[in-house]
């Protein structure tokens, strides 16, 4: 066995391997060269040319080399030329087939197990403001390939050489879908404030929007949010969400906070509260999912997470909520790995939607496909899947991300990792708050996102 390969290594490649192409293959590692094998035939698909960096954590010394698929007869799914994240010069060619099977010369493995399980950022200290690793600092942005899905394209190549060495494979086909959810930081602009509170958020919206029609509205929508949220509370767009899924035949997530371990940050309202639960219920009833958004502070506190988890849980129980899966998204996006996704495993979490990078849309984790967890610190496989995030609607839209608002720019943005998920047969995974709407042009952006 290989220093730096283990047993559960090749148990969750195994994994990994059956969730892409749906057939159960044998890993073996002799003298660090992995091999691959499938029942009834002597043929092997063999990796020669293992690279420790992809095992090491923190900052790399990974340069990024390019390979052209078409010059050795293969086909990239997004492009021909592909990214090759190495501490090795590429061996050419990369792919050599032979009577007995395939020879791979690029670490394909190690790539993914690189990616999936973000070593990268295992202990990294050059943070953002909110304790984050920004898209800024990752490899996939240094070296330009954080807008393509990098694990997805080399997991396409090698299914085509299983394919060639194994002709009579029925591998699995996957579907494109979206994945749309709702991160419920704020359900109501005023329903769960106080009197001193709504009187802030007017002078709010006369001084720093210009927006006087809504301020002299707010005391009555206050006043009319006793046993629901009022239906002219600029924030109160779950209907009209739950409307626009239904009408794609999509189901919408919504993840609520069951926290405050920063008051600053998380929400006003309580998971118990009337307004919440019957909010809740309807979701249920209609079809959609009920999820949990993790508060401020419990990124890195394991027992805080579980506290909340099981607090939601609670109340879906007393409401006769009763799903199939419980997944959801840390607040903020704030993540520390592994301790956050060990977290969320060891709360009996089905998956998290986490992993995208708040500063940036795209591949964090170089796929668009939901994925089995591995805790590559204690070296063990873990429950929970991991539904990497894609888009979330600030990155593209807010002025101190990208900026480019509710525009044919922003448009044309997220379209973008639309198609390309669609060429992958991956899970389009877009957040977009309840909140997060102003104005006509925001709704019709929304809408066009979803059906185009």
């Amino acid at each position: 066995m290989s220093k730096f390969i283990s047993e559960g290594h090749l148990v969750w490649f195994q994994k990994i391997f059956f969730e892409r192409y749906g057939i159960t293959f044998l890993f073996e590692n002799n003298n660090d060269v992995v091999s691959i094998k499938c029942d009834g035939s002597e043929k092997i698909v063999s990796f020669s040319n293992l690279d420790m960096a992809f095992y090491k954590f923190g900052e790399s010394n990974l340069n990024c080399y390019e390979w052209n698929a078409s010059k050795e007869n293969y086909i990239g799914v997004i492009e021909s030329v592909l990214k090759a994240p190495s501490s090795k010069e590429l061996s050419q060619p990369i792919i050599n087939l032979h009577a007995n099977g395939a020879i791979i010369n690029y670490d394909i493995l190690g790539l993914t197990y690189w990616m999936l399980n973000r070593l990268e950022e295992v202990g990294r200290t050059d943070l953002d403001n909110h304790d984050r690793f920004p898209a800024i600092n990752s490899h996939a942005y240094k070296y330009d390939y954080l807008e393509r899905p990098i694990v997805d394209e080399w997991l396409d190549i090698l299914q085509q050489v299983i394919q060639r060495v194994w002709p009579n494979l029925k591998l699995k086909k996957h579907q494109f879908s979206i994945k749309v959810s709702h991160d419920v930081d704020v359900p109501s602009r005023f329903a769960f404030s106080t009197p001193f509170g709504v009187i802030k958020s007017m002078a709010s919206l006369v001084l720093k929007n210009n927006n006087i029609k809504l301020a002299l509205m707010a005391p009555f929508i206050y006043l009319g949010s006793k046993n629901k949220i009022h239906p002219l509370d600029p924030f109160n767009t779950f209907d009209w969400l739950m409307n626009i899924s239904e009408k794609n035949n999509l189901k919408s997530a919504f993840y609520f906070i069951c926290g405050r371990t920063d008051t600053s940050k998380d929400a006003l309202y309580e998971p118990e509260h009337p307004i919440i639960r019957k909010m809740m219920l309807e979701m249920y009833n209609r079809g959609h999912e009920i999820g949990l958004h993790p508060s401020y502070n419990s990124y890195n506190n394991p027992e805080q997470i579980n506290f909340e988890a099981q607090r939601l849980k609670k109340v879906c129980k007393e409401l006769g909520i009763e799903q199939s899966q419980w997944g959801g998204r840390m607040h903020f996006l704030r993540w520390s790995h592994p301790t956050t996704l060990q977290a969320w495993n060891d709360a009996e979490m089905s998956y998290d939607s986490t992993l995208g990078y708040a500063d940036r849309p795209g591949f964090r984790c170089g796929t668009c496909h939901e994925y089995t967890g591995f805790n590559p610190v204690t070296d063990t496989i873990l429950h929970i899947k991991i539904r990497p995030l894609i888009i979330m609607d600030c990155s593209v839209i807010a002025k101190h991300y990208m900026g480019l608002g509710y525009t044919e720019k922003a448009f044309d943005q997220i379209i973008k990792y639309k198609r390309i998920c669609e060429k992958v047969e991956g899970n389009f995974t877009f957040l977009w708050h309840n909140s997060f709407f102003n104005g006509k042009k925001s709704f019709k952006l929304y809408e066009d996102i979803i059906q185009s």
